[in-house]
């Protein structure tokens, strides 16, 4: 609906150039020829502006880009929230239509159960989910904590 907002908006941006420039030519007659030019001038770098403008978003959309880090971070942030979750080693995050899906690497105590890990995964994932209704699905990879000696 942008994309077709922006169409007609250029249209009639592209149509008033050309309707000054052509008025110019024929009211300003000789030596104001060169108005129509520069109406077409204009019109072009009206054009192409608002196909780059346009072709941008959908190429990133295309190329399966990462959202902003603002919404990484509080995905991370959320995790934190959790007790038994050391830290985020990685954190994937990738839009597909309106949703995003999260590939999340957890630290954890190297020394707790499957059970309980397995656990803490769960609660980080329905945590991320009902914290931020655009994330469809996280998908949790348990790793454990690397003690420095």
């Amino acid at each position: 609906m942008e994309t077709d907002a922006w169409h007609h908006r250029s249209d009639a941006i592209t149509s008033t150039a050309a309707f000054l420039g052509i008025s110019i030519s024929l009211i300003g007659g000789k030596g104001y020829e060169t108005a129509d030019n520069w109406a077409a001038v204009t019109a072009a770098a009206v054009i192409a502006w608002n196909g780059w403008r346009l072709l941008v978003p959908a190429v990133n959309e295309l190329m399966d880009r990462s959202p902003d880090r603002e919404l990484v971070e509080k995905i991370r942030a959320v995790a934190h929230t959790i007790p038994g979750v050391d830290g985020v080693e990685k954190c994937f995050v990738r839009k597909m239509g309106y949703q995003f899906f999260v590939d999340m690497h957890l630290e954890v105590d190297p020394q707790m159960t499957v059970d309980r890990s397995h656990r803490i995964g769960h609660e980080v994932k329905d945590k991320v989910r009902g914290q931020i209704p655009s994330v469809r699905d996280v998908l949790i990879h348990i790793e454990p904590t690397v003690k420095s000696p």
